[in-house]
């Protein structure tokens, strides 16, 4: 479940807008293939058993078991156990192999907590999110989201914590938003996730279209969700540093930022110890760099959202998506980290 995840268009920005939306156009990212009708469906019989026996479970049952799955992914997902432990040497060769496996661990965990609380989302309401998202700043985010809902917003997040729950968790507190996704292969299963993301009034902007999508959700003031911690493909993504070397960033959110002039917001969701409680952590406005170079204000300014993702993944090393390969692509002459 990726998500991958939507500012008050003042009279000055608004003509620019079309004229970026031509440009994107250009831009426009293929869908992913589609996997073969059996194979899909033999795919969805076995997601559907297990989604709706971890929904028809009492949530604690479900928290537990789904930790419990993520430890043992841990053990027998080697593959993806090789990636993360690489990716844990380049981002802290100071700790020790014992302290890189244990935050392995936990990210494993993390993923088996998010399943289990992804199956019972629609148990969350906004008459009852309090119980298990509260805030870091009550009032900041009251303040802020009547602000949001005057201007729109665009929203600096990650792979971190439990990303499914920040969108439903903003939406329940009156802040619905947009979140950019790129479609599964699968479509039935796609059909699912995309129900239970839109339940409580979460909009799903396919990555194919996101261009066009997102400065037309930008025109009515909604607030979109971007990540920042993805590797980009060619045509999308600048080299900025993250931790020791560079890594292939996607481009879209500062291209946004400039383009429009809307707050630029980072939030987080924050697990706390290991349970299934979370707040959500609100850090200051960020301004975009601009010196009149386009180029080089783009590369600047997603190298600014970059270590700002960077400094919360080394407060809480154990909430991030340890298992993605970061920097696949990698710098003309530069050797592959990844085998």
């Amino acid at each position: 479940m990726g998500a991958a995840h939507d500012t008050a268009v003042t009279a000055r920005t608004e003509p620019a807008i079309p004229q970026q939306e031509r440009r994107l156009r250009k831009k426009i990212i293929r869908p992913a293939r589609e996997k073969k009708h059996a194979l899909a469906r033999l795919e969805y019989v076995l997601f559907l058993a297990l989604f709706t026996f971890f929904r028809v479970l009492p949530f604690r049952v479900a928290f537990r078991l789904g930790e419990g799955l993520g430890s043992l992914l841990y053990w027998i997902d080697w593959p993806h156990r090789k990636v993360g432990l690489t990716n844990l040497a380049l981002a802290f060769p100071a700790k020790d192999t014992a302290e890189r496996q244990r935050i392995l661990r936990e990210s494993f965990r993390n993923l088996g907590r998010l399943l289990a609380e992804f199956c019972h989302l629609r148990s969350l309401t906004p008459e009852n999110i309090h119980e298990r998202v509260q805030f870091e700043n009550e009032a900041e985010w009251r303040h802020l989201g009547d602000k949001l809902r005057q201007t729109g917003a665009l929203i600096l997040t990650g792979h971190f914590g439990n990303w499914e729950l920040f969108a439903h968790a903003a939406a329940c507190y009156g802040l619905p938003v947009h979140i950019i996704h790129r479609r599964l292969r699968n479509v039935f299963i796609e059909k699912v996730l995309t129900t239970e993301r839109e339940r409580c009034g979460t909009t799903v902007i396919k990555k194919t279209t996101a261009g066009l999508e997102v400065f037309r959700a930008i025109k009515k003031k909604s607030a979109v969700v971007a990540a920042v911690d993805q590797n980009a493909s060619g045509r999308m993504g600048v080299f900025v540093p993250f931790f020791s070397r560079l890594a292939s960033t996607s481009a879209g959110l500062a291209g946004l930022a400039l383009t429009t002039g809307v707050p630029v917001v980072p939030a987080f969701l924050v697990r706390e110890n290991g349970s299934g409680q979370h707040k959500i952590v609100i850090l200051p406005l960020i301004e975009p760099i601009r010196t009149g170079n386009q180029k080089e204000d783009i590369r600047a300014t997603t190298a600014q959202f970059t270590a700002i993702f960077q400094d919360m993944v080394e407060r809480y090393p154990d909430h991030w998506l340890w298992i993605h390969k970061r920097w696949k692509r990698r710098p003309d002459g530069d050797a592959p980290v990844y085998p």
